[in-house]
């Protein structure tokens, strides 16, 4: 091993000193960190089912990333409570995907499994919507703490960056 290569290693294992920004509200980071991550998903996606030398090109292809809202109307008139829910979720083919909830807050994100579902819903009047709704497939499987717009921790006290943690979920859906 290099001698860079020992400094280099010795750095990553060093705890990272928290870096906020006290003009953005932790709502707003946390927002922004998963607007990146789906792009960062989006672009690695891409980029891995354009590999013709993979024998997998095909599944790669077949996921998709959606970044939304779940609107839980019976709240809403609530003003206490949060009726609408951010999420991203990580749909692989023929298996429970990976969802990426925020807490209330958006301080952390929990990484559960997970299904889509749409439910049909119409009113008295023939209008019909169809909201997403999730079945969990697990528990937590993990939890991170979002530092800042580009950074998580997870919970044995490492970082990640968005270009990580997209790795890592790809990572996750290919060994299913």
């Amino acid at each position: 091993m290099t001698d860079g290569h020992m400094v280099l290693t010795k750095l990553w294992q060093q705890q990272k000193p928290e870096i906020s920004n006290p003009s953005h509200s932790q709502e707003e980071i946390g927002l922004q960190f998963l607007h990146a991550l789906y792009k960062q998903l989006d672009k690695d996606l891409m980029y891995l089912s354009g590999q013709k030398d993979l024998p997998k090109k095909y599944f790669f292809g077949k996921i998709k990333v959606t970044f939304g809202s779940m609107s839980l109307d019976q709240f809403k008139n609530k003003p206490y409570i949060r009726y609408e829910k951010k999420y991203l979720f990580l749909h692989i083919p023929n298996h429970a995907g990976f969802l990426l909830e925020p807490s209330n807050n958006i301080e952390k994100i929990f990484l559960y499994r997970a299904t889509k579902v749409m439910q049909q819903l119409s009113n008295e009047m023939g209008e019909s919507s169809r909201p997403e709704l999730f079945i969990l497939k697990s528990d937590i499987i993990e939890e991170f703490k979002i530092i800042d717009d580009n950074y998580v921790r997870t919970g044995n006290e490492k970082t990640l960056s968005v270009a990580q943690m997209s790795e890592m979920l790809l990572l996750l859906a290919d060994s299913l």
